[in-house]
């Protein structure tokens, strides 16, 4: 009787195992990615505080009413056109990783490197730091010099935009890619996504969180406290301009309000 229960215990986790194990085979999904016009995209550094930026990349749709309009070097400024008009047709924004990611060497690296805005010897570079202390950052670009504006971020030589392809199809998904020569398709700007992947509520990277803030009761006969004087000239210059700034980073907040996506999920293509 206990042989019996133990070859029905070993017969179930057999099957349990062999189950599971082409689930995992399935849901490693692997991606590829094909080559971009890169006059259509740009990189850009959206001030969101006082001395504080954002990685946004825009898409223009050819043909279509422009996007953004360059201006000037060391750094090159910005002008966020999209944000004047419904853009819906005419360009398309990433935000944060839900729309753009690494891909170094051939594979996607979403999880391993976290891609950082730092400011370095007085320009912004984006850095690509990996999980893993023990390994070097990468610098995917720089803005060649800081101003509180919209910036290019310009990517360095042996990086490029890509986009996502999935079984043939395109994905509205953009890389920074360090491959050489990315496989070319025709088409590329209007490749469809076959049935779009279902839909998240994405996680804004970088996003300072606002905290309620609790009401107070007042305190009869309670004293008024002191202000406590800054103590730090740059902590002065923070108090002063971001209140003045408040409505200019508020329009370029509305930047980082987009339509959820999965991008990971492969179309879906069954009919």
């Amino acid at each position: 009787m206990k042989l019996s229960q133990s070859v029905k215990l070993f017969t179930a986790i057999s099957l349990s195992l062999s189950a599971i194990a082409p689930f995992q085979a399935a849901s490693a999904t692997e991606f590829d990615e094909f080559a971009v016009d890169q006059s259509q995209f740009v990189a850009v550094a959206v001030p969101y505080n006082y001395r504080r930026f954002k990685l946004a990349i825009i898409e223009q749709v050819p043909g279509q009413q422009a996007c953004w309009r360059e201006s000037g070097n060391n750094p090159t400024t910005i002008d966020l056109l999209l944000l004047n008009f419904d853009h819906t047709k005419s360009c398309r924004k990433a935000v944060d990783t839900n729309g753009y990611s690494l891909r170094f060497n051939g594979k996607d690296d979403k999880v391993e490197y976290t891609l950082n805005l730092i400011n370095n010897n007085g320009q912004l570079e984006l850095i690509a730091d990996h999980q893993d202390p023990q390994r070097p950052d990468l610098v995917i670009g720089r803005t060649n010099g800081v101003v509180e504006a919209p910036m290019k971020i310009v990517l360095d030589p042996n990086w490029q935009f890509t986009k996502r392809l999935y079984q043939g199809s395109a994905i509205q998904h953009i890389y920074m890619s360090n491959n050489p020569n990315p496989q070319v398709l025709g088409n590329v700007a209007t490749a469809p996504t076959a049935n779009p992947p279902a839909q998240t509520n994405p996680v804004q990277v970088g996003t300072p969180q606002t905290q309620p803030v609790p009401t107070q009761q007042p305190v009869a006969n309670q004293p008024t406290p002191a202000q406590t004087p800054t103590t730090s000239v740059e902590g002065l210059i923070t108090n002063i301009l971001t209140p003045l700034s408040q409505a200019v980073y508020n329009t370029y907040n509305d930047m980082f309000t987009s339509t959820p996506t999965n991008p990971q999920s492969p179309p879906n293509t069954s009919n």
